[in-house]
């Protein structure tokens, strides 16, 4: 019997795609390097930051992809948030979801990117977990973050239902 459901953030809630790739290319500029095109990011899309980091500027330090994260997550470019969007109903979608079922997000975003999105802010009091990129060892495609918010939730992984939209949703799911 499904008693939970748990939501990806970019590309179901939220469409971020705009928003992200103007954040990597600010950050991408602050840091001193070439910021990436739409080609450039679109097979990233459903990357960590550290991975994007990694793979965009190709460098084979860990010392200079940590700093330009560092950057990231302390927002030293703004994340721009007029360019995101959400379904015309997710408000209400959510609230009756949460009649019935517990509710949780699990993304590979940062904590400090999640309840900055507008559209979410305003719904945070029906998830009842939020598992995020520091909240786990391992990264979607690996379970760990699914497992993670089922525990956090106390209920058994068959008993869950993801929402994702990527390759690496469905690996961790089927996993």
């Amino acid at each position: 019997m499904i008693k939970g459901v748990l939501f990806d953030i970019d590309g179901v809630l939220i469409d971020s795609f705009d928003a992200n790739l103007k954040f990597y290319q600010d950050l991408f500029v602050k840091a001193g390097f070439t910021p990436p095109t739409k080609e450039d990011f679109l097979p990233l899309f459903s990357k960590t930051m550290k991975d994007v980091i990694r793979i965009l500027t190709k460098s084979d330090t860990e010392e200079e992809i940590q700093k330009i994260w560092e950057m990231g997550k302390n927002r030293v470019v703004p994340y721009p948030i007029h360019l995101l969007h959400s379904p015309k109903n997710l408000q209400d979608i959510i609230e009756i979801l949460h009649k019935k079922y517990f509710l949780g997000l699990v993304t590979s975003r940062i904590k400090n990117g999640v309840y900055d999105i507008p559209q979410l802010h305003n719904l945070k009091q029906y998830f009842d977990v939020v598992v995020c990129y520091e909240d786990t060892e391992n990264h979607k495609p690996h379970p760990e973050p699914l497992l993670f918010a089922a525990k956090q939730m106390n209920i058994s992984p068959k008993n869950l239902i993801y929402i994702g939209d990527q390759e690496n949703d469905i690996k961790a799911a089927q996993a």
